[in-house]
């Protein structure tokens, strides 16, 4: 009896090719997901740093500069600099003790002095929290904790 096993068979062939797929969609996905993470991550870096400028600027002029929120336009902005950040889809602010500055838009007042009118604002996607930044009410400090307060924490 001879045996002709110079190649694979279709069904082989099949099979692995499947295997190749389903590996290619999960990797796929997971690269999905960090480009994801790390745009919202990117977005709570910028907030922080439009917080500290807010506050920089504030001493700088000598004149009270507020940070903004616009839960309607989903966006922030700080007084008079013409810099805009964008909120990420699916990006959930929740302000506890900020300012109501006019229908939909909150935000903190930084003053000459270094003080701030305080607050505290919670980052969350899909339910679980990226960050908390809170802002000191007498010394208008900003700190970050979550998974980006390591980087952000104690700078001011």
């Amino acid at each position: 009896m001879i045996s002709n096993s110079d190649g694979f068979t279709l069904l082989e062939l099949i099979v692995v090719l499947v295997i190749i797929a389903i590996c290619g969609s999960l990797v796929f996905v997971n690269v999905g997901k960090s480009i994801t993470t790390r745009k919202n991550k990117g977005f709570a870096h910028e907030m922080i740093s439009f917080c500290r400028t807010a506050r920089r600027l504030a001493i700088d002029r000598g004149t009270p500069v507020a940070f903004y929120i616009s839960s309607d336009e989903r966006r922030c902005w700080i007084d008079d600099t013409g810099s805009q950040l964008a909120v990420p889809e699916g990006m959930l602010i929740e302000g506890e003790g900020v300012s109501a500055f006019d229908n939909g838009v909150y935000g903190i007042r930084f003053y000459p002095d270094g003080s701030a009118s305080g607050g505290e604002l919670t980052l969350s996607v899909a339910g679980n929290i990226l960050c908390t930044v809170k802002v000191d009410l007498i010394t208008g400090t900003i700190t970050a904790t979550g998974s980006v307060g390591e980087r952000a924490r104690g700078r001011r």
